[in-house]
C-alpha cells in the first residue's frame, strides 16, 4: 500500500488483528531499507495475532530534511493509520526515529537493533579522513569514494539530507524514554559499534541489553533468537 505523508509518498504493510487488541507493533528499517527489512520479524508478529505495520520511508524528500522531519512523518502516518502508542522496532536509521518518537511520548516499547543516533568516537584515523572531506569542500573537489557506503550509495540530491542525519545527535534524549526497551546488538558490529549499545544501555533507565552473533544486520545474523525476543518483549 502507499500513502502520501507530509507531502511525500510511503510504502507500507500492515495487518490488522481481529477483535480488541492491546497493540501495534511498527517497524521502521535501516537507511536504504524496505518493506523486505523487516519481513520475517513483520510476519512473525502478525502469526502471533497481533496487528503490526510495516512502514518504508520515501526515498525522495525535501533537500531541507533531517531526522525530526522524518520521525514527524512517521507521526502523522500513526495519526492517520489510528495508531496510539505503539512498540517501535527501529534498525540503524530507524532506531533514530523510534528514539526521538518514544522521548516524545509516542511509544508503548520500543526495540533498538543496532540503532544509529549516538555521537560517535573518532579516531586519529577517522578525523584525518573528515579534515580531507571538508578540504575539499572548501575547495569545491569531487566527494566520490568519501563516505560511507550508505552515503556512497544515497542519490547525489539526498546526500545533504543525509549528512544532516549523521551530524544529529540524539544523547540528550535518552533520558527522556520512559518507556521498556529492549536492546538488541551484534557483537561484531561496524557500523554502530558496541560502545554505542552500552550507552543507550546506561542512557535508557528501563532497558535491556542483549548481544547478538553477528554485526549491524543482527537481526539477520541471529533471526531466531531476534524474533524469540521480540515476541516475548512484545506479549509480556
Amino acid at each position: 500500500m502507499v500513502t502520501t505523508v507530509d507531502g511525500v509518498q510511503c510504502e507500507y504493510e500492515m495487518y490488522r488483528a481481529q477483535g480488541e487488541t492491546d497493540a501495534v507493533v511498527l517497524f521502521l528499517h535501516g537507511w536504504g531499507g524496505d518493506l523486505s527489512s523487516f519481513n520475517g520479524a513483520y510476519k512473525s508478529v502478525a502469526d502471533l495475532g497481533i496487528s503490526c505495520v510495516n512502514f518504508a520511508f520515501s526515498k525522495k524528500v525535501p533537500s531541507g530534511w533531517g531526522v525530526y522531519e522524518y520521525a514527524a512523518c512517521v507521526r502523522d502516518f500513526m495519526i492517520e493509520q489510528g495508531i496510539d502508542q505503539p512498540i517501535i522496532v527501529g534498525h540503524s536509521f530507524g532506531g533514530r526515529v523510534a528514539i526521538i518518537l518514544a522521548a516524545q511520548g509516542l511509544a508503548k516499547k520500543i526495540v533498538l537493533v543496532d540503532s544509529a543516533g549516538l555521537k560517535p568516537k573518532f579516531s586519529l584515523k577517522k578525523k584525518i579522513r573528515i579534515a580531507r572531506y571538508h578540504h575539499r569542500v572548501k575547495c569545491g573537489k569531487s566527494l566520490d569514494g568519501f563516505g560511507s557506503s550508505d552515503y556512497n550509495n544515497v542519490e547525489s540530491d539526498m546526500r545533504k539530507v543525509f549528512v544532516r542525519i549523521v551530524n544529529t545527535h540524539l544523547d540528550r534524549l535518552l533520558p527522556y524514554i520512559k518507556c521498556a526497551t529492549l536492546i538488541f546488538w551484534g557483537k561484531r558490529d561496524r557500523d554502530t559499534p558496541p560502545y554505542m549499545a552500552k550507552r543507550l544501555h546506561r542512557g535508557i533507565e528501563n532497558s535491556t541489553l542483549v548481544w547478538a552473533d553477528g554485526g549491524h544486520y543482527s537481526y539477520i545474523d541471529s533471526q531466531y533468537k531476534f524474533i524469540a525476543l521480540l515476541k516475548n518483549f512484545i506479549t509480556e
